[in-house]
């Protein structure tokens, strides 16, 4: 693995960031400009645990760009921060992709 690096990270409840699908057709549509290689992941709740990042029932943004993180949460909220995050272990365990959004039924 390489040396961790400080990446920029955003927070929120499950469900916060992913939860519309919105979240997923950004990653999607960043992969299909920059490439597959793109220094931005999501991390599930199980990933967010696994990379030692704050809270419980959690999901996250990882980027390199604070500018990008910035963005995401002008749009979802959440909380910003930076982390020691090993690279090479973002690109073997987070490269899927966000979940599909979560239908509600709101008919009576």
């Amino acid at each position: 693995m390489s040396e961790p690096s400080a990446l920029h990270v955003l927070l929120a409840p499950v469900g916060q960031l992913s939860g519309n699908g919105q979240l997923r057709e950004t990653v999607q549509e960043r992969r299909k400009r920059d490439g597959d290689q793109v220094p931005f992941w999501y991390l599930s709740p199980e990933l967010v645990k696994e990379f030692d990042l704050p809270g419980s029932d959690m999901e996250a943004v990882v980027a390199e760009e604070l500018t990008a993180i910035n963005w995401l949460k002008l749009r979802f909220g959440g909380e910003s921060c930076t982390a020691q995050i090993d690279m090479d272990k973002l690109r073997k365990y987070a490269t899927g992709l966000p979940p599909e959004p979560m239908f509600r039924d709101i008919g009576s």
